[in-house]
């Protein structure tokens, strides 16, 4: 009677480590799955960042907004854009979130919107801190000033942890 009792004790403990482990929304390629904008804040849940921030989606037919906010150019290459600043222009903190289109190279997306953007672009104040990095067909492009209570690579690591450790490239100046 014990050995039947610990027998199906065991397979109720197999059943529950293996048949009901939780599935997580990056398992399945190693990226990150959802809306850019679910995406910022999975980021922002990992690192809180204290300041007023807005998440928008752009508009990928305004080629300059797109180039303001992520340095690219045209929008050829990619499905969707967001950005997350703050609601106060004069700081200077910017994360940008590109998912690129099947097939193209994220990595250079990342190369062109490193070369692209304007670390300057709020006039009076400048973000001195940049990094681009992506996972598979994501790309994030964050600029952050020194002064500020973050940091780019506080973002990295968030968004490595979101990326479930995959991350694809990183690229800074």
């Amino acid at each position: 009677m014990k050995r039947l009792f610990c027998l199906v004790l065991s397979i109720a403990l197999a059943g529950t480590l293996f048949g009901c482990g939780a599935k997580s929304k990056n398992s399945g390629y190693g990226g990150p799955e959802g809306a850019l904008s679910e995406i910022a804040g999975e980021i922002y849940e990992k690192k809180p960042v204290e300041l007023r921030l807005e998440t928008r989606e752009l508009d990928l037919s305004n080629l300059d907004l797109l180039k303001y906010n992520t340095g690219l150019s045209d929008a050829s290459k990619i499905e969707e854009a967001v950005v997350s600043e703050p609601l106060i222009t004069t700081q200077a903190y910017s994360m940008a979130l590109v998912r690129v289109k099947e097939g193209e190279d994220a990595k250079a997306v990342g190369e062109e919107m490193l070369k692209g953007i304007d670390q300057r672009k709020w006039i009076c104040v400048e973000a001195d801190d940049l990094k681009v990095m992506g996972c598979n067909q994501v790309v994030v492009l964050i600029m952050v000033s020194s002064g500020l209570s973050v940091t780019a690579d506080e973002i990295e690591e968030a968004f490595q942890a979101v990326c479930g450790g995959n991350q694809s490239f990183l690229l800074q100046k």
